[in-house]
Parts: C-alpha cells; structure tokens; sequence
C-alpha cells in the first residue's frame, strides 16, 4: 500500500470515530445501528439502574491524613489475661516473693502436666487473691467458677486411695482452704466449710502415712498444714486434733523447733484447747483463770528468751508532732516475720489477762484472798497497759511515709473509708501495714485501753485505708470507733486470717 493509500484510510478512520461520538445510540441489541453503519464495535450499554452518585470528600480526607501520619508501632505482644495476671501475682507474693510462705509450690509454677485439681486450685486461690488485692469483681466471678470446678475433680481424685495419697491432693486441699480464707470472712465452727479443707488435707496425711514426709519440702507442706490447722482451731473455738499433736511432733524433730514462730505455736496448741473447753462449758471458771495466767507467764518467758537477731531497738522522737507515733516511743524490728510474732504474742497475752481483770473485779467472783485479788487485779493491769504500748510502739515503722498523711487531705464530704490518696505503695509495704490490723483492733477494743489510745488506734487505721489504699483496715477504724465490740477472732477472720499474714 502506498504512502498516499495509508494516509487516506487513517483520514476515514478518524472521520468515521468523529461521526460515531456524534450519532446518538438507538439502543438496538446486540449492537446499535450507528455502530453497525461507522463499522465500529459496539461497547454496549450502561444500566441507569445501577448509576450512583456518592460523596467521597470523608474517604480522600482520610487517604490523606493517613499518608501524613508516622507509621503505628504494632505491639509485639497481646496484653495478659485476668488468669495469667492473677497466678502471676500469686506466685510473686506467696511462692518466691513478699511471704514465700508456699514457696514449696515452685516446682508447679507451669501449669503444664499438673493434674487438673491442682491447676483449677491455684487458679482459684490466685483470682481471689487478686480480686482481694484490686477489688475486682470479675477476678471474684472468675475464682468461684474455678472453685467449683476444683471441688468436682477433687471429688473425682478422692474416690482413688492411690490419687488421693499423692502429694498434689494434699497441696489442693491446702489452696482451697486458702480459698475460703480469702473469701469467707465468718468462722462458722469446725464442721463447716471455713475448716473443712484444712480437716480433708490432715485427713490425706494420715492416709498417706507421716513417715512418708522425708523431703524438706514435703516437711515444709506439713509445717504449712499444722499452722493452718492451728488457727483455724483457735478462731473457731475447736480443740485440736490429736494427729495434729502427732504431725506437730513429728515435724519438730525435723525442723528448728527452737524457733520462735514454731515455740510460739507450741503455746498456741494449749490456748486454743482452753479456748474450746470454755466455749463448751466444761471447765470450772477458777480453773479457766489459772490456765490463763500459766500461758500468759509461758509466753511472756518466750519473749524474755527471744535470740538477738530477733529482738527490736526502741528510740524515741525528739518531737511528739509524729501522726504515727504514741507518745514519742519507736521501735525498730529487723523484719515484719519479726514484729509480727512480738505482736501475736503481746494480743494474746492482752487477752488472757483481760478475763482476770473480770474475774477478780466481778462481785461474784474473785479468789478466796482479797490480797490475791489485788495482787493479780495490779498485774493483769500492768500486763495490758505494757503491752498495749508496745504494738502502739510497733507502728511507726511500718507507717512512716513522706508524703502527706492521708487525714490531713481536704477532703471532710467524702466517706473515710472510700477516700483515697493517688500515692501508690508496693505489695511488700501494704503487708506491712496489714500485720498491723489485728494487734491495733486488740488494743483498740480492751475497755482497759485509754481514751486517747484509742482515739489514736483509729487514726492509724483511717491512715492505713486512705494512704495505703487498704480497704479492711478502714473497715476496722470505723467499727472501734462506732463502738461495736465485735469478737477478736471474727475480725481476724474477716481480715483473711492467715491467708495474708501468718
């Protein structure tokens, strides 16, 4: 084809696309009849049904802003579960941190191949425990599920003597008795829930056998056991078991039973038997009182034979403008395991000479001498008013703070146990102030406690539940100041018993 060819055909193409684009479609299917005249191919039609008009002003905002905007840094890590967080808190504060108390529970801190009892038990123990800590109500929802279903393969392991001898249904019945500590705040007597678990786990020791107990850490489980047991007899008025007697004895000849802690709970075991016999009545009123001054002069020995590292340095203020120190005195323990046992020793010795005080001032009562009555009226005055000032003189040391005490805050609307101070205190601290709790309540509660003492005591307790964000304590501020002589053994049950302190 010639040049000149070529260039005519390229003219009667472009005239032909000219005279399509101005030749209106009459709608012919399959292909319109300009199309078919111009030789063109037809693109069909468009469907007026399905046109749309729509504003895309917001979408090209938004195209815009995110191609101006940094890069999002994606996090490495989705945040932690309510369970993990509690089991986490659990095992820093009972297993390898602040108590270590159950520190023979390390080798389970993987839940992995554990028997489903014992991981359903500490996932129980663990959610109250944090619910308690942050006042969670979906932790507390959580930890009852967990707690049911415990109960149900517990039930399932107990109906195996081979399953129920092995050491990991000993260590769940020790977690759901520290469930119901946590939660249950009633001792409701020996045969009820509040000491059913710590009665089942004494139970799986004696099936199993005490000689069985040889590791340190199975004599560690037993020593657990044995305090636990022992409380629970005391608050709830029992009588010690005699296998108890036996795992005692039997643990004494393993471990230091020149300890303290441990001859403390020796005196333990005879003031919770004094403490079922006159709850049941059988035993003679002089009687009750001799016992009483026998304990009291057993602990108050125990005190006197304290070894140097653990006895305490008193000191006194120069100024008595201190919101947390009585009358100027301060003593400094080595540790709160240390201060803790000087107070249990001091509160129940206030409580064995208070019933003397009564007995010798009762008209009805009183031994056959009045010099005898005077003489132990004298002593059992001077018992409680030491004592008192020392758990008073325990305080400061656990209390002091640099920040504002939380009373002075202006604040006079707001309820006093609600109020709160944005200053924040570790586990270990508020531990600390909670030991405090129950020897102020002691001393708080005696009608032989001065006025100003008193007063004082529940200063300390709005302090611990303001500043240190503890509820509990408030709680027992406001009932020694409204009044209320509730039984010592009830508020202790109340504060957790020895889930938090022993």
């Amino acid at each position: 084809m010639s040049r000149s060819e070529v260039k005519g055909k390229a003219i009667h193409i472009s005239y032909l696309c000219k005279m399509s684009n101005r030749l209106k479609c009459d709608f012919r299917t399959p292909s319109c009849g300009p199309c078919i005249r111009a030789q063109m191919p037809c693109s069909g039609y468009r469907d007026t049904q399905r046109l749309r008009i729509r504003n895309e002003s917001n979408e090209v905002k938004r195209k815009a802003i995110v191609k101006r905007s940094p890069p999002v840094a994606v996090p490495r890590s989705l945040p932690l579960g309510l369970e993990v967080q509690a089991r986490n808190a659990f095992f820093l504060n009972y297993v390898t941190g602040t108590l270590k108390s159950w520190d023979f529970l390390k080798q389970f801190s993987n839940h992995s191949g554990m028997p489903n009892h014992l991981r359903l038990s500490i996932d129980a123990v663990s959610l109250a425990y944090l619910s308690h800590q942050v006042y969670s109500g979906a932790a507390m929802a959580l930890a009852r599920e967990r707690y049911i279903s415990a109960l149900r393969q517990m039930n399932k392991t107990l109906q195996c003597q081979i399953s129920a001898t092995d050491e990991t249904a000993l260590l769940s019945s020790l977690l759901l008795d520290l469930y119901e500590k946590i939660t249950n705040f009633e001792p409701q007597g020996y045969d009820q829930s509040w000491t059913s678990h710590v009665n089942g786990a004494l139970t799986l020791v004696k099936l199993r056998g005490l000689r069985t107990f040889q590791e340190p850490w199975e004599l560690r489980v037993l020593a657990r056991l044995s305090t636990n047991l022992l409380i629970s007899c005391v608050a709830s008025e029992a009588e010690v078991p005699q296998h108890l007697i036996e795992v005692r004895a039997y643990c004494g000849e393993r471990l230091n039973a020149n300890d303290p802690k441990w001859r403390l709970s020796d005196v333990m075991v005879c003031y919770a038997n004094l403490r079922s016999h006159v709850s049941r009545g059988d035993m003679a009123l002089e009687e009750q009182i001799y016992l009483g001054i026998e304990l009291d002069s057993r602990l108050r020995t125990l005190t006197f034979e304290m070894p140097p590292e653990w006895r305490y340095e008193t000191t006194h203020a120069s100024t008595t403008n201190f919101e947390t120190v009585w009358e100027s005195r301060i003593d400094k323990y080595p540790d709160r395991q240390v201060t803790q046992t000087w107070n249990v020793c001091r509160l129940v010795r206030i409580l064995l000479n208070e019933p003397v005080l009564e007995y010798c001032t009762s008209s009805s009562g009183g031994f056959k001498t009045a010099s005898s009555n005077s003489m132990l009226v004298t002593m059992a005055k001077a018992n409680i008013e030491a004592l008192s000032e020392e758990i008073c003189a325990s305080v400061s040391q656990y209390l002091e703070c640099h920040c504002q005490p939380a009373w002075k805050q202006p604040s006079p609307n707001v309820d006093i146990i609600h109020r709160k101070t944005t200053h924040a205190h570790t586990p270990a601290e508020k531990l600390d102030c909670y030991t405090l709790i129950f020897p102020l309540y002691i001393v708080g509660r005696s009608k032989y406690t001065s006025v100003d003492m008193k007063l004082w005591i529940v200063k300390q307790l709005q302090h611990m539940g303001i500043h240190f964000d503890i509820r509990n304590a408030g709680l027992v501020g406001r009932t020694l100041e409204l009044g209320w002589n509730v039984d010592p053994w009830k508020i202790y049950a109340m504060l957790g018993s020895y889930a938090f302190v022993a």
